[in-house]
């Protein structure tokens, strides 16, 4: 499966470009951080296919990191017509425990203890300007993470499989939903920091259902 992150349906330009997102707010994005985990594959039949090792079940993305673009699981999957795939945006409780990660850069994803302990599920790191007016962009984190906030996902997929073919699936994160379904998103309200917000966390939470696409 190959990683990527887009605006609108273009290619994401990090730290250059400036976006502006529906609130009116101007946004730089300087980098992207993410856990994805439990992908399973639902056949025409309903039946449910995924992977056996945990190793196969956790992924970490990092806009900074080209090898974490890419996730090869060592397990292959029946040959059968498969209609959707189904993913944790984040890491459900099962794995979401204080010390499970001890290298970088996943340890670096952790959550303060002091909040509930765990790790982030999300970074996205950048600078906001709340109109056309301001020529000052302030530094943004627009950070989430505890267990409640994982969220179970699916995405439409007919693909084939067969025995000895290799396919390569394309998720992408179009990072300008995060900030517009079902809540539109304004930095003059929430500001730069957002981890101790739990409106916030709430609305970034519900928004992570439109964001990513499989193809």
């Amino acid at each position: 499966m190959q990683f990527g992150f887009s605006f609108e349906g273009a290619p994401l330009a990090f730290d250059t470009t400036t976006y502006r997102i529906a609130s009116g707010n101007r946004i730089r994005i300087a980098d992207i951080q993410y856990f994805v985990s439990d992908p399973v594959f639902v056949d025409r039949d309903g039946r449910r296919h995924g992977f056996s090792k945990e190793s196969n079940r956790i992924h970490y993305v990092d806009s900074d990191l080209p090898a974490t673009w890419k996730w090869e699981p060592d397990e292959d999957l029946d040959a059968a017509v498969y209609d959707y795939v189904e993913f944790v945006y984040g890491l459900d409780s099962a794995y979401n425990r204080s010390g499970k990660f001890l290298d970088a850069p996943e340890s670096l994803m952790f959550w303060p203890e002091s909040m509930g302990g765990g790790y982030h599920h999300l970074k996205i790191n950048g600078w906001y300007a709340e109109t056309d007016a301001d020529t000052v962009f302030y530094p943004f984190g627009f950070h989430a993470g505890n267990v409640s906030n994982a969220v179970p996902l699916r995405d439409t997929l007919r693909i084939f499989l067969v025995d000895g073919l290799v396919r390569n699936l394309e998720f992408d994160m179009d990072v300008a939903r995060w900030f517009k379904n079902p809540h539109v998103w304004d930095f003059g309200k929430f500001g730069g920091s957002v981890m101790q917000d739990e409106e916030a966390q709430r609305v970034i939470r519900e928004n992570a259902r439109d964001v990513f696409s499989i193809k």
